[in-house]
């Protein structure tokens, strides 16, 4: 058998794409499942960003004018790695709640 049909042979067919993707899927959302969902204690901006659903320029705007959540420097150096702490994000958000029940 030549070296292309071997690898044609190694990938599932077009039509068990389907059956294989909801496989793969189910396999992952049981895992996430087992283990839950593993929210970092201290995140970069990028991790921050997703979390609070804020941009990337947000934050780092925030960090410049003095408006944003605390933040840790953890680089001496200029435009170095700063961290969030979850807790300092969750009570930043928090404390800007508008509207309904507070």
């Amino acid at each position: 058998m030549s070296s292309s049909n071997q690898t044609a042979a190694a990938q599932p067919a077009p039509a068990m794409l389907p059956e294989f993707a909801r496989a793969v899927a189910q396999a992952v959302i049981g895992e996430i499942s087992r283990r839950g969902v593993i929210v970092p204690e201290y995140m970069d901006t990028a991790q921050a960003s997703l979390y609070t659903g804020m941009s990337v320029d947000w934050f780092a705007k925030g960090r410049c004018e003095g408006f944003g959540p605390p933040y840790s420097k953890v680089s001496d150096k200029r435009g170095g790695a700063v961290r969030y702490r979850r807790a300092d994000l969750d009570k930043f958000m928090g404390d800007r709640r508008e509207g309904g029940g507070r």
